[in-house]
């Protein structure tokens, strides 16, 4: 009995060593000095992203650590355990008065950190708020994933946005027809430079192994987080990551993705049907709307993707096709009447728009699976049926076109 009591306590001695050394137990430490935060408060948060579509969202989901910066721009995070090690952390800065969390994407004034972090690790980071996420710079973690190698490669993307931005944040004598052309062609300028971006980012994921370089990149490559149109891409970096990194996480979230595209509402079923409000207060089933083809459009008036494709595409498609039977029924996700009111006015939405005007809150997020804005369908009037999804621009118009066989 004896012995069995010293082995017993022999083993829990073992035990408590092996874990005391244990780097899975050991404490991560960040430490870091940031210049220029006069317009930034000097608290900063330490988010571990779990979710990987919360990799450049604005949110308190994910929070594991708050601490303050302090005059001379220093701060540090301890933590005595990592909430996740198969996950990338985020250190995001606030403007000075926000209300809650802000994330400033696609131009040179992101404020946030993204990076790898593993237990038993002391980072050094540094950088300056204005530019802090091109002007990061991190010190140990030799082997950890580097966000820098894909910002860089959208550098250009994010060089023009700054342009535009410069531009029209001063005051122009210029009517608003003129101001409105000019984001027109801005517009259009910054999808043909995303899509140029977009063939060097597609080579970037199809030759890097790491599954952070292939989830972020993907990422910015479809950044409406819609795979309709890039199932192919989606699928081969399934493929490539799937002996490596089968038990990721971001790699079951992938997967899941996959899996609501092809089978959620996928092309070929029927279209839920919709009775909503028009601002008139008429309710408007969907399966009165129309008479062959017929685009569901899902949309707000803060929206600024939604309100050009509206304005470039759908508005002429709709002038050019309306008297052959074409429909669009566009279903407001605001929860302001005037908002939403106006923004029909200013974009000349001349066809069927309703809404019930509960915003996030709509249960129609949930009836047609709304991840994003915008979201669209195709449907044939008959039977409801989906023929399209997510399809927007030129190919749009060049689908419109050939229903109607033009």
């Amino acid at each position: 009995m004896r012995i069995q009591n010293i082995t017993n306590l022999l083993i829990a001695i073992i035990f408590l060593f092996t874990v005391s050394v244990n780097p899975l137990n050991a404490q991560a430490v960040i430490r870091g000095t940031i210049s220029s935060m006069e317009d930034w408060s000097d608290e900063i948060y330490l988010l571990a992203i779990t979710d990987y579509d919360q990799l450049f969202s604005a949110t308190s989901k994910g929070i594991i650590d708050t601490v303050r910066v302090d005059a001379d721009g220093h701060f540090v995070f301890k933590l005595d355990q990592l909430p996740c090690t198969d996950c990338l952390y985020r250190i995001d800065l606030r403007p000075r008065g926000a209300r809650g969390p802000t994330i400033y994407n696609g131009s040179s004034r992101e404020n946030y950190a993204l990076f790898e972090l593993k237990n038993g690790q002391e980072l050094e980071l540094s950088g300056d708020a204005e530019q802090f996420t091109r002007s990061l710079r991190i010190q140990g973690g030799p082997d950890n994933w580097q966000y820098r190698p894909i910002r860089e490669l959208r550098q250009p993307v994010y060089e023009f946005t700054d342009s535009v931005y410069a531009f029209f944040s001063k005051p122009h004598q210029l009517s608003r027809q003129a101001m409105d052309s000019l984001r027109e062609s801005n517009l259009r300028r910054m999808e043909q430079l995303s899509r140029a971006n977009n063939e060097l980012l597609a080579d970037y994921i199809e030759r890097s192994p790491n599954i952070y370089n292939k989830i972020v990149g993907l990422f910015h490559y479809d950044y409406d987080r819609k795979a309709d149109n890039d199932l192919a891409l989606y699928e081969s970096v399934a493929g490539q990551l799937k002996r490596d990194y089968a038990a990721h996480p971001y790699y079951q979230q992938l997967l899941d993705q996959i899996y609501r595209t092809r089978y959620v509402l996928p092309v070929g079923s029927l279209a839920p049907d919709l009775k909503l409000t028009t601002p008139d207060g008429e309710t408007i089933p969907l399966h009165q709307a129309g008479t062959n083809l017929i685009l569901i459009d899902f949309w707000a008036s803060w929206c600024s993707p939604c309100r050009h494709e509206n304005r470039v595409t759908v508005k002429p498609l709709y002038e050019k096709f309306k008297e052959y039977g074409f429909m669009v029924y566009s279903v407001s996700l605001d929860d302001d009447w005037q908002n939403w009111r106006q923004a029909i006015e200013q974009d000349g939405m001349s066809w069927i728009n309703v809404s019930d005007l509960k915003g996030q809150g709509s249960p129609v997020y949930g009836t047609y699976k709304i991840e994003a804005l915008p979201t669209t369908y195709l449907i044939d009037k008959a039977d409801l049926r989906i023929i399209g999804k997510n399809i927007r621009g030129e190919e749009l118009q060049q689908f419109v076109a050939e229903y109607y066989k033009f």
